[in-house]
């Protein structure tokens, strides 16, 4: 049976004012001239209001305390219980800030939920899902004592290798950037600090320390820049900046970034600059007069930091007025007055220093709950991109029970193979950046990994589902012996295949790859066990769970019935994939980037061997804009992904409203199952505008019955349809005649007009 997407209770939870996409959104409350409003049971007060108070609590503070509050205690304090902090000034009832990883959960305690990564959420095309996450994401955060949730990650997939993709939203900015929107709002709309990271261009692991990145002005804006323009329409709290230079200079004391007449101000910035952590150098004047307004850990930890250190004596000296210290000071006060966190915010009830729930200072809070679970689970589902279906059934018809292909029929499935060391637990016993790659693979690596504590492997998930129903064999390596053995003679075999990265790290190696990938295969020889099971089963189904693209020569092969690219999908792995395996859930996900067949088919490389200089040569032409440019047909595009039914588009018409242009269609359900169809709009510029010939501007999510229709509207605002003008250092819009695109991919264009 093949259910739709119905409403939950936590999902119908969003219907409040605080909605990204109410009239009375979370960007109205954080901008208003004066505004106290309750949201989420949260008090969330005005910028202006915000200010006064935070001016007012810094007048009174002596200048020790204040170099407390823009420093963090250090990597190595003792009294540290966050992945970073700062010193509290109780006589003012002002605690240590405590900030915490990862984007994807809350890392380095126990009882906390393993939520799907960044690029998950991206592939769900789901603005009520990206939003759903983020709430959930901030009550786990809140309900540990944190401030502030580091996340989200919005560096661009600029090459598919590139370590930590999987924590952001691929390589569109478009998509990138409302990834970031909704998810800051879901966090901030329960009072926790969300920091947009890691302002700017940070796009490789190898030497990034030390890494400069060459990016002209119009590729800055618009491919780099624009994911961070959106996160301060959704009112950030706080913003990261890199370890690596831009344009030869450090990103954390860049003043053409972050300083007063610096790219984030100007764009109407009001928070925080923290640094990354150790990613500050030379001296506390060239740092805090750039714009830096909080170091951390506070303390040197080998690849930089420290500088700070000598921020009082450079303040007493004169080298750092005492303006600009009580300005620091002020923006990192006043976020904590935006989102109430003043009154009533828990207390830190963890230790990051002894991740195990070990010591008198975990006390071992759980902040799971079953609606945190049920959304884990529905995320995974929606984010898994059905590839191929070739589906036979008894009836040789939509309505027949499925003999080859999904769903997956139980009463026609009595004997399944599971093949693959992807299928298993993974090593629980790793620490806790996960940097182990034995059995499933359900986040990467690093500072923005998540908890495993409550992971569900996929054996174990089929083996519950199918209970006595059906005999299982498995061969729980990648061992192509033991595989085909299992999988010879098997109604259907299900082989499970992964390829995983993350970050560098303190130098970080996992099974060869430092970081970034050395390759887009994938790992332990998984074509070779996907090509050996489907010369022995002709009903192969392969699920894929990847950080990013792999290579997939196989996917023509005739026993291949099906493919299921399930990405990095959290702890709820194994329910989630039985789910769209049997039909529970029909698969709606998209792809967030290009599966090709060569990574130059990408445009751009991951730099290796200590490169001290990174050139953007490629501009404006990432991923399928490249493709396309080149003639390049990859195997499978950017916003591809199949259903268990089927969608037809219809009635395309467009009107001006202002400086807007409103785009409306009709979407129908044609097939023989309820589903949900995810339209995108892409724009052609016009020929002058020397844009990519065509760019995402618009996706929707529609849920509809069997024979059901809908009428999309979807709106460009200005900015939409504007290109960055370098010489008066504005957007623009063109003149000439614009192309509206709208179809199910970039390549699946269903519906064309202009304007």
């Amino acid at each position: 049976m093949v259910t739709s997407h119905k409403l939950g209770s936590y999902e119908a939870s969003f219907d409040h004012p605080c909605r990204s996409d109410r009239m009375l959104s979370f960007i109205s409350l954080l901008f208003a001239s004066s505004l106290l409003v309750r949201c989420n049971g949260v008090v969330l007060r005005s910028w202006e209001d915000s200010y006064i108070l935070a001016n007012a609590t810094t007048s009174a503070m002596t200048i020790d305390e204040k170099i407390g509050l823009v420093r963090g205690t250090g990597q190595l304090s003792s009294v540290r219980r966050c992945g970073g902090d700062t010193t509290p000034v109780s006589r003012l009832d002002v605690p240590s800030i405590c900030f915490n990883d990862g984007p994807a959960g809350v890392r380095s305690t126990k009882g906390v939920t393993g939520f799907p990564t960044g690029i998950n959420a991206a592939s769900t095309f789901s603005r009520r899902l990206m939003l759903a996450r983020g709430k959930a994401l901030g009550e786990e955060f809140r309900g540990k004592g944190i401030h502030v949730f580091l996340g989200p990650a919005m560096d661009i997939m600029r090459n598919p290798k590139a370590g930590r993709g999987w924590e952001s939203f691929g390589p569109d900015p478009y998509l990138n950037g409302e990834g970031a929107f909704q998810t800051i709002t879901g966090v901030q709309s329960v009072g926790v600090q969300a920091c947009a990271k890691h302002l700017i261009a940070n796009n490789q692991e190898h030497n990034r320390y030390r890494l400069n990145a060459n990016v002209d002005d119009r590729t800055l804006a618009e491919i780099y820049w624009y994911p961070f323009l959106r996160s301060i329409e959704a009112g950030v709290a706080s913003v990261m900046c890199a370890y690596n230079k831009l344009n030869n200079t450090s990103s954390c004391h860049n003043a053409a970034l972050i300083g007063n007449n610096g790219l984030l101000r100007r764009n109407g910035f009001k928070g925080y600059v923290v640094s990354d952590w150790g990613a500050t150098h030379d001296s506390a004047s060239d740092n805090a007069n750039a714009g830096l307004d909080m170091e951390q850990p506070g303390d040197f930890i080998f690849i930089g930091g420290g500088v700070f250190a000598g921020l009082e004596s450079a303040v007493d000296s004169g080298l750092v007025s005492a303006d600009r210290l009580d300005q620091m000071v002020t923006r990192i006060l006043a976020p904590w007055y935006l989102l109430g966190q003043d009154s009533g915010f828990p207390p830190v009830n963890f230790d990051a220093q002894h991740p195990d729930g070990s010591g008198s200072l975990n006390l071992n809070v759980s902040v799971r709950s079953d609606a945190h679970t049920a959304l884990s689970r529905e995320i995974a589902s929606a984010s898994a991109v059905l590839l191929k279906n070739n589906r036979t059934t008894t009836t040789g018809t939509l309505n027949g029970t499925t003999t080859r292909g999904l769903p997956l029929s139980a009463s026609m499935m009595k004997t399944i193979a599971v093949v693959g060391q992807d299928a298993k637990m993974p090593n629980l016993n790793c620490n806790d950046l996960n940097e182990c790659s034995d059995g499933t693979m359900s986040i990467g690596w690093g500072s923005g990994s998540n908890s495993l504590e409550f992971i569900i492997a996929p054996i174990d998930a089929i083996t519950s589902f199918v209970g006595t129903s059906a005999n299982i064999t498995s061969s729980l390596s990648n061992d192509l012996t033991t595989g085909t053995a299992a999988a010879e003679g098997k109604n259907v075999a299900l082989v499970f295949v992964n390829a995983m990265s993350g970050e560098l790290g303190f130098y970080t190696i996992v099974a060869g790859n430092q970081g970034d990938r050395n390759d887009l295969d994938l790992w332990y020889q998984g074509s070779s066990l996907v090509e050996a099971v489907a010369a022995v089963n002709e009903n192969t189904v392969v699920i894929v769970h990847s950080v990013g693209p792999v290579y997939m020569p196989w996917s023509t092969h005739p026993n291949i019935t099906a493919i299921i690219y399930a990405g990095a999908p959290g702890e709820q792995t194994g329910p989630s994939i039985v789910d769209v395996l049997y039909g529970n859930y029909n698969p709606s996900g998209r792809l967030p980037f290009s599966i090709a067949d060569s990574e130059d088919d990408y445009g751009t490389t991951i730099l290796y061997d200590n490169p001290e200089n990174i050139n953007y040569a490629e501009n404006l032409l990432l991923d399928y804009r490249y493709m396309d440019s080149m003639g390049i047909v990859p195997r499978f595009e950017f916003g591809f992904g199949l259903s268990y039914t089927t969608f037809a588009y219809s009635d395309l018409s467009i009107s001006a409203s202002g400086t807007s242009q409103i785009i409306t269609f009709a979407v129908s359900n044609i097939g023989a199952v309820a589903g949900t169809e995810k339209p995108q709009l892409y724009l052609g510029y016009p020929s002058n505008a020397g844009e990519p010939s065509k760019v995402l501007r618009g996706f929707e999510e529609v849920v509809l019955d069997v024979g059901a229709s809908s009428l999309v509207n979807m709106t460009l605002i200005q900015r939409d349809m504007s290109i960055w003008d370098t010489s008066i250092q504005s957007w623009i819009r063109p003149s000439g005649m614009f192309t509206v695109y709208i179809g199910a991919s970039i390549r699946d264009i269903r519906l064309t007009s202009t304007f």
